[in-house]
């Protein structure tokens, strides 16, 4: 972690308060922490908002927020490790790890999965679909078509899809018998010290509240023909996310909360990747074309990034409001972690403000 204790490190917080402060105002979120490093300086760090209502706190780099699909590219993360180690390979096919598949999926590669490439669809109401989580897995090895509602097979090739995520972690479960919180934790989480990182950590001094209304999933399920109840409640160290709660709080797609510290360091462990990754499956891992590659997306200037990033940056978001960027042409990593007040808000256009302030830093 590059050093906080420095004078220029004090400036550079005192810095980034002072931008979080001056558009706070119009962001539409309740708590956000941004950080910008560079080469291993940091350029800025600071904290805006409250941990709570109740607790009159300014979030710091060691605060836990809900990341939503900030999941994913951990989730991606964890099938390189496994990949790497021989446990799952990522050019696996489905078919080869289960049977009662459908056909279009059992010839799909479990990678393809983690780059939105399987032809699966983007969402649908797991909790509405399935009567238990333990249902989750037959409904989408069938392509849905055991089910009501939309198939889930046969959308686009690029499309993004949670159900990608979902899918390659209850597979990763079943070939290697255990939980995909253990998972993580054993091959990312531990060994690089993201100590903050983890499903659910319920109510605690370092934990951010969320107040998200869930008037997404409610629009998305309505479209699929399926009501859900909406809902606004205060959710302090409880997934946001309706499927990943539905399936015990993690699912392959969201349910991990982290802090700015922690991504920090996933990272840069993407930016070196020779001794935790691999250099050659990092690089396949992000190499082609199109929106995605395995575990982030490609700069869009239309998009979160913005076009004060380079086309070679690479990124995700998080639907609760946070996002992470590396930028290898300036070599600096922009992380933004904010809890957004409404569902229906668009922060795009204050990441790509943030990505704009952060990368004229001297």
């Amino acid at each position: 972690m590059p050093d906080e204790s420095s004078p220029d490190a004090a400036r550079a917080g005192d810095a980034c308060s002072a931008f979080l402060a001056r558009f706070g105002s119009d962001l539409p979120a309740r708590a956000a922490v941004a950080l910008v490093v560079a080469h291993g300086r940091i350029l800025a760090s600071g904290g805006w908002g409250t941990h709570a209502p109740d607790d009159g706190r300014v979030p710091t780099l060691d605060s836990q927020f809900d990341l939503a699909s900030l999941t994913k590219p951990i989730v991606a993360t964890l099938a390189l490790r496994l990949d790497r180690c021989g446990a799952l390979s990522s050019r696996a096919r489905i078919g080869d790890l289960v049977v009662d598949v459908h056909p279009d999926l059992a010839r799909v590669q479990v990678g393809t999965l983690l780059r939105h490439r399987a032809g699966l669809a983007a969402w649908t109401p797991l909790m509405v679909r399935c009567r238990t989580p333990s249902e989750v897995l037959a409904l989408l090895l069938s392509g849905g078509r055991s089910q009501e509602g939309v198939a889930l097979l046969g959308t686009r090739p690029g499309t993004y899809s949670d159900l990608g995520y979902i899918l390659w972690g209850l597979l990763a479960e079943r070939a290697l018998d255990g939980s995909l919180a253990d998972l993580v934790a054993e091959h990312v989480t531990r060994p690089l010290g993201m100590s903050s990182t983890g499903p659910s950590p319920g109510v605690g001094d370092h934990v951010v509240a969320c107040r998200l209304d869930n008037g997404a999933e409610v629009r998305l399920a309505a479209a699929q023909g399926h009501r859900l109840e909406t809902e606004t409640v205060w959710r302090r160290g409880m997934v946001q996310d309706g499927n990943a709660r539905f399936m015990g709080g993690l699912g392959g797609h969201a349910g991990l909360f982290g802090s700015a510290r922690d991504l920090l360091k996933l990272a840069e462990a993407w930016r070196e990747p020779e001794s935790f990754l691999g250099q050659d499956r990092a690089r396949r891992a992000l190499a082609g074309r199109g929106p995605f590659a395995l575990g982030w997306a490609r700069r869009r200037v239309r998009g979160s990034a913005g076009p004060a990033l380079s086309a070679a940056a690479l990124g995700h978001v998080g639907f609760t409001g946070g996002s992470v960027w590396m930028d290898p042409s300036t070599g600096r990593t922009l992380i933004l972690l904010a809890h957004r007040r409404h569902s229906s808000s668009d922060v795009n256009r204050q990441r790509r403000r943030f990505h704009a302030w952060a990368s004229a830093l001297p």
